[in-house]
């Protein structure tokens, strides 16, 4: 008995060091899981900050390309307005008819982009359309067309409806098979002349909205100008 009363101290020491021990690694313990849950949170917000910043970027990106677009085809408008303005002014600059017909030629090359046209007048005397100017093709060939002759220049010229390939109902065929488009020339709904134009340049690989509005100008303005020629032409034979 007297051997184990002096072991005792020493248990209840060991016992109580360990108790310590054993409650400073449960504090230690807490301590580092609170520090892991608020490293977590951190990480948490820092996650959701950036993914926010991710978003905000994608979306100035995209706000950034738009506005890009949108100054590209403002510069385009600008551009069209700008050889509408001038295409315009060539053909009511002058009462000549040499060069109003090389206004029409200058619009047709350097505008719409085609080497190969051509410009009827109508007479209503002989029903035919008689050529007063071409580039590109054998002026022999399309000197003269009857109005009631088959094929869709004639057609152009008797409905006074445009032809725009590929999306007019009407087909081409023989020599017209190359035609671009074909524009009738009208003034008070009376069809006065038409243009034919035949395939486009190489590096053109088809019409475009501005090409469009050229048509429509030279269908109106290029009856104005041809007829203010003309009444020109009479008044200096009088």
């Amino acid at each position: 008995m007297t051997r184990n009363d002096g072991t005792r101290p020493f248990i209840e020491k060991v016992a109580s060091d360990t108790r310590q021990y054993v409650a400073s690694l449960i504090d230690e313990n807490c301590r580092l899981s609170k520090e892991i849950a608020e490293l977590a949170t951190e990480r948490d917000r820092s996650l959701q900050a950036e993914a926010m910043l991710k978003e905000r970027l994608q979306a100035i990106e995209q706000e950034s390309q738009s506005f890009s677009a949108r100054y590209v085809e403002v510069e385009q408008q600008n551009t069209n307005l700008a050889n509408l303005y001038v295409a315009s002014y060539q053909l009511h600059g002058t009462l000549d008819r040499e060069r109003v017909l090389g206004a029409i030629k200058e619009i047709v090359i350097n505008l719409i982009g085609s080497e190969e046209l051509a410009i009827w007048e109508i007479d209503r005397d002989f029903d035919a359309m008689m050529l007063i100017d071409s580039f590109g093709i054998d002026p022999a060939k399309w000197a003269a067309l009857p109005l009631d002759s088959p094929g869709v220049i004639s057609l152009v010229a008797a409905t006074g409806e445009s032809f725009i390939g590929g999306r007019s109902p009407v087909h081409v065929r023989g020599r017209e098979e190359s035609l671009v488009a074909c524009i009738p020339l009208k003034l008070d709904e009376q069809v006065i002349a038409v243009i034919a134009i035949f395939s486009l340049l190489q590096q053109k690989s088809g019409l475009e909205a501005l090409d469009y509005e050229l048509f429509d100008l030279l269908a109106s303005h290029g009856a104005t100008a041809l007829h203010c020629t003309r009444l020109a032409m009479a008044e200096s034979l009088q």
